[in-house]
């Protein structure tokens, strides 16, 4: 039974540390479309990215950076909250509001992040406008 405890507690830590380097990403990759520097977003995205904005148009890695740079994919200052990671190996998937995205008062996402080589890179996005500000 300890060693049980003892794995559960590794896989914990494990977790924690992999979530904790989600949200420090996804930070950072909203400072970024703030300032329209798509170097973040250019490094982030994996190159077969699949993402829909919050009007359901699809968009691939190159149309999120060209948004980055002229400034539609943002407006404002972000705040995020509602903020949930959850790990299954070397996928994460993360979901939560933000506020500051153009055209919208709040948006709810899910993200997909797959680790390749040893390193996040997002694969799958998704945001859909609330409705009533809820």
């Amino acid at each position: 039974m300890p060693l049980l405890a003892f794995v559960q507690a590794a896989n914990k830590q494990s977790s924690s540390k992999a979530e904790e380097e989600i949200m420090k990403i996804e930070d950072q990759w909203v400072q970024s479309r703030a300032a329209k520097d798509p170097t973040v977003t250019k490094d982030l995205l994996s190159d077969d990215f699949l993402g829909a904005n919050v009007t359901g148009q699809a968009m691939n890695k190159q149309q999120q950076i060209d948004g980055t740079t002229a400034g539609t994919l943002f407006a404002g200052k972000a705040e995020m909250t509602d903020r949930k990671v959850h790990i299954y190996g070397d996928t994460a998937v993360s979901t939560g509001i933000v506020t500051g995205v153009a055209g919208a008062d709040k948006v709810r996402y899910l993200r997909v992040f797959v680790k390749r080589n040893n390193k996040w890179r997002l694969v799958a996005a998704q945001g859909i406008r609330i409705e009533g500000g809820q």
